[in-house]
């Protein structure tokens, strides 16, 4: 295979990218920068570290990477985040008045590079000021792991390990710091917790690392690993937010996610990072019988944008609704890589993606319904919809069942279209201008997944957001 000079120099750059994390890696896990973990601690991140020493970052033969290129992202060298950046009290309330569906929030954790930030934070455990105390337990993961670490220590990495894959073994690699949320028995959180993952841009590079890469700034790499776990009988919602300061930077996250018996979750994901940027998440959950799950992913930022969901149904009972909504223009990538695993009988499932893309956006949806031996009497139902508003903008969708049981109920579907000219012909008659006739249409595509938010304030923020991404898209598509 004789390769040009461009195709040389990325697979040059993508190999220098992967050993600088390697070098990161090796320097932290012999004792440079690590405050002395538990035994446990240690040895998940040593574990997670020769996972990622022994698969890197997939590459062109992953099939689960068959129409996303990690090679787009390792373009970049990075600088893992050792800590968060000094942002001023104002830039960071600038930034998290900008979030939306934050107004009156009684708890709001706050990230910066994957870091805690506990006094731009409110409610977590301990703090008086969160509006009358939670029914949950909201702590930082480097706090508990130095503190407490037996309330989690059966809980972290035990259901989302190092062979998910490169990304999140790095993850679990540079496991050092993210949100814990724990929820006691029988207790029901009524208002949302909202977790805010604010990224910066690149940061000035120290004498140990500065030297290699000959450039004075470096993108920032950050790793942020969240840790929910709902006890028995008890239910909360969720809101991860994703921003970022303009410019190039690498969201690596994970979110391990746990329900016990009848426990009942809805996790709400909101990507609104800059047009530059890269973001890679790992959603894992395993519910047990009578559990239920709502995932509603909403990505709306970042040039490449990955977001994998794996679900466990392993009691019976449980169910898992994951819903989704993408909006891409310009050269943006998203992709949504979902799993969920019927492990036992009597579970139901139910998953419904829409994207949106203009200019010469691409859209992958990968969904994969995996019904066990003697999982019987189970219900899954998958459906993938996208909407192209320009001749370049390219789908690709690939719904996939693996059925080994006989007594099931499942279906899978996929759609690609356009725009309707009857019905834009009918609102110009209206006296509704070109753009706003196909807004309004485009809005409307995507109203059937911003409508199964049961927050009704939360739906109303994520919608407003959507409207403004859906305008971003068709004024450059016409203008360009």
């Amino acid at each position: 295979l004789r390769l040009g000079g461009g195709a040389r120099e990325r697979v040059s750059t993508a190999v220098e990218t992967t050993r600088a994390f390697q070098r990161e890696l090796d320097e932290r896990l012999t004792g440079h920068g690590i405050d002395a973990p538990a035994d446990w601690l240690g040895t998940l991140r040593l574990t997670a570290a020769g996972r990622f020493s022994e698969v890197g970052f997939p590459g062109p033969r992953d099939e689960n990477w068959k129409y996303t290129s990690a090679g787009a992202i390792l373009r970049n060298r990075y600088r893992s985040a050792n800590g968060p950046a000094a942002l001023s009290a104002t830039e960071l309330e600038t930034i998290l008045a900008g979030v939306a569906g934050l107004d009156g929030a009684a708890a709001v954790v706050v990230l910066v590079d994957g870091w805690l930030v506990a006094e731009a934070s409110r409610g977590l455990d301990g703090d008086e000021a969160a509006g009358g105390g939670s029914a949950a337990n909201l702590d930082g993961l480097a706090s508990l792991t130095q503190h407490s670490a037996d309330l989690i220590q059966d809980r972290l990495g035990r259901y989302l390990d190092a062979s998910a894959g490169g990304f999140t073994a790095l993850n679990g690699a540079r496991l050092d710091d993210g949100v814990v949320v724990r929820v006691p028995r029988g207790k029901a959180v009524e208002a949302p917790l909202h977790i805010v993952h604010v990224a910066t841009a690149s940061a000035q590079a120290d004498s140990e690392t500065g030297g290699e890469s000959g450039d004075a700034h470096q993108p920032i790499a950050s790793h942020p690993r969240n840790l929910i776990v709902l006890e028995a009988g008890s239910s909360a919602r969720v809101v991860e937010h994703y921003v970022g300061m303009p410019g190039v930077h690498l969201t690596n996250a994970a979110t391990e996610i746990v329900l016990e018996r009848d426990a009942v979750l809805s996790h709400l994901k909101l990507q609104c990072e800059a047009p530059e940027a890269f973001h890679v998440q790992r959603i894992q959950v395993q519910q047990e019988a009578g559990s239920r799950f709502t995932s509603h992913s909403f990505a709306f930022g970042a040039r490449l944008s990955r977001t994998e969901i794996h679900s466990t149904l392993a009691g019976e009972q449980a169910e898992c609704s994951l819903y989704g909504l993408y909006v891409a223009g310009g050269t943006g990538h998203v992709d949504h890589h979902t799993t969920v695993d019927h492990a036992v009988a009597g579970t139901r499932s139910r998953e419904l993606y829409k994207g949106i893309l203009d200019d010469r956006a691409r859209g992958v949806f990968t969904g994969k319904v995996l019904v066990r031996r003697d999982a019987q009497q189970i219900s899954a139902e998958q459906s993938n919809k996208n909407l192209l508003l320009a001749d370049g903008a390219v789908a690709q969708t690939r719904p996939q069942l693996e059925i080994y049981a006989d007594d099931v109920k499942c279906s899978h579907g996929a759609a690609i279209g356009r725009l309707d000219d009857d019905a834009l012909f009918y609102l110009r008659q209206r006296g509704i201008g070109a753009a706003e006739a196909r807004i309004l249409m485009t809005q409307g595509f995507g109203m059937e997944i911003t409508e199964t938010i049961e927050d009704e304030a939360l739906a109303s923020a994520v919608q407003t957001v959507a409207r403004e991404r859906i305008e971003r898209a068709i004024g450059a598509g016409e203008s360009s």
